[in-house]
């Protein structure tokens, strides 16, 4: 099996936790089923000056090697304050030619696309070029992941062009069945959409002794901490938690600790953290490399998820594998995780509910986290991919 592999949401050396989610998958699934993959990640055209999050785009290599994968990295035109109706076609446009290029050097036997707009729109338009240039039919998949179908669909001019995808596409692949109702909602073939959940890597994420977790990440012996991991943007939650926790635990009797990892808007943050008058009770981690995550989930107490839009929250499986109890806001596919996990509590996404849920963090049993990861294999999503990826290549 070749596996033609399209999406921006891939890591590159620049931004080596971006879209990591979709390079373990493609990993995973090759070093189980064989086969061979080239990945096309397109990275946006940088304008020569603007805001760091645009210009670090400069620093991307055209081509790399990425643990074995090749991949490239044609630029697309996507300058901010475009409307979003013409991302698509500014992206399909930009990448034609290397897109092209690159099925035509290496004769993939499925288009494996990740991510429904603009990347899934972009490439169903240019699929039948991609067909004449093999002089074959190239079968597509789209494998949808979050906000592509929880929230890009309410943009008017977007929906009809992400519909008329996920209808002409050869299958559909939805991380969560919250999602996979979406793509039936607007039009996908119900025999052509499967839930294939993302797996956690269980030899990684493991317990551990937590003074030891505590030593190595530099964080105090003498407090119960809470962590919570993800980019710190608005829809992961973190300002509301950062209200909850200095409401359920500034004057609690014994010291708690809040740890955020992730990048992102840290100031914003921290002043929020310092008008509740807990920024002494607050640490800022910075991004952390995935090696080192499993040191974090081990030294916490609990780890909340105060996520208003989540597809399938992958931290929520490594830190249930590493034996930490979990509160987790009840959006979208994480109740498919956490619903009847003892380890775990689902509350509503608001400063109340997650109050709430830090003040029964107590009663979360630890010790039933891991076997409930353990639930959560790569296997059954591995072979459910190969199975699909048969069929559309005989179809």
């Amino acid at each position: 099996m070749k596996l033609l592999v399209f999406s921006s949401l891939f890591p590159n050396r620049t931004e080596p936790h971006h879209g990591v989610f979709v390079k373990t998958r493609l990993q995973r699934y090759l070093a189980r089923h064989g086969g061979e993959a080239s990945v096309v990640a397109p990275v946006p055209l940088a304008p020569p000056i603007g805001p760091k999050r645009w210009t670090r785009y400069r620093r991307v290599a055209g081509s790399e090697t990425l643990d074995g994968l090749r991949v490239s990295h044609p630029r697309y035109t996507s300058p901010p304050g475009v409307g979003d109706r013409w991302r698509a076609r500014l992206m399909a446009r930009s990448v034609r030619a290397a897109l092209i290029e690159e099925a035509k050097r290496f004769q993939p036997d499925v288009l494996d696309v990740h991510y429904a707009y603009p990347d899934g729109v972009a490439a169903f338009r240019l699929r039948d070029e991609l067909s004449a240039a093999l002089g074959r039919r190239l079968p597509m998949t789209l494998t949808c992941r979050g906000t592509d179908l929880n929230l890009i669909p309410g943009i008017e001019s977007v929906r009809p062009q992400i519909a008329e995808t996920l209808q002409g596409a050869d299958h559909v692949i939805c991380v969560a069945d919250a999602l996979r109702d979406v793509a039936l909602e607007l039009g996908a073939d119900p025999g052509h959409v499967t839930t294939l959940r993302n797996g956690v890597d269980l030899a990684h994420f493991q317990p551990g002794e937590q003074r030891a977790a505590r030593e190595r990440t530099g964080l105090p012996a003498d407090c119960r901490i809470v962590l919570c991991v993800g980019h710190l943007v608005e829809r992961k939650g973190q300002h509301l938690l950062i209200r909850a926790f200095a409401r359920q635990l500034s004057k609690a009797p014994e010291p708690h600790l809040l740890v955020l990892v992730g990048g992102g808007d840290q100031a914003g943050l921290a002043r929020i953290a310092a008008e509740e008058n807990v920024d002494h009770m607050v640490r800022f981690i910075g991004p952390v490399a995935p090696s080192e995550l499993p040191a974090f989930y081990q030294a916490a107490d609990v780890q909340v998820l105060a996520s208003s839009r989540e597809g399938w929250a992958n931290v929520v499986l490594e830190g249930l594998a590493c034996g930490t109890p979990i509160i987790a806001t009840r959006v979208w596919g994480t109740p498919e995780i956490i619903d009847g996990c003892d380890a775990g509590r689902l509350v509503a996404p608001t400063i109340e509910g997650l109050a709430e849920g830090l003040r029964g963090m107590d009663a979360l049993r630890a010790s039933g986290a891991r076997p409930w990861a353990e639930r959560f294999a790569w296997e059954p999503t591995l072979d459910g991919m190969h199975t699909i990826f048969e069929r559309i290549r005989a179809a």
